[in-house]
């Protein structure tokens, strides 16, 4: 793929009508995961979806890899969930993962990104670095 090739889908946390015609239109995947348990199960359930959406519709979806978002590296827990998920499932998890943040619900507040709203806090660093991880790793496929 060269870098125009690249169009971005944001669906809905959840497993319905919309997210299947995004997953149905996508080629690759990118799963944001909060370092919570339900939120690891639900990493199962969307495995399980995408696979489905391979057999009846979409034949060449894959998986690029995991993001953890709301991280918070002090608890035990969190770094736990981090852990198990690539193993669990054996997918990439991009690093760093995306620290939890007030900075991320005060932006909207103010109209503004938090890339813009607080450029310089650990969350829009973390997710500067994501971000040319994740195009650098679609326009190697």
């Amino acid at each position: 793929m060269d870098e125009y090739d690249v169009v971005l889908i944001d669906c809905p946390p959840s497993l319905g009508v919309l997210t299947i015609n995004g997953l149905t239109a996508a080629e690759v995947v990118l799963v944001p995961l909060q370092c919570e348990a339900l939120s690891h199960r639900g990493v199962g359930q969307l495995l399980e979806t995408i696979e489905d959406v391979r057999q009846f519709a979409n034949e060449k979806l894959r998986v690029l890899g995991v993001i953890a978002t709301m991280y918070d590296g002090r608890t035990t827990h969190a770094r736990k969930v981090l852990g198990e998920v690539g193993e669990r499932y054996g997918l990439r998890v991009f690093d760093p993962p995306v620290p939890k943040s007030v900075r991320f619900a005060e932006a909207p507040g103010f109209g503004q990104s938090v890339l813009e709203y607080a450029s310089a806090s650990p969350g829009a660093a973390a997710y500067r670095t994501l971000a040319t991880q994740v195009f650098d790793s679609v326009r190697a496929l």
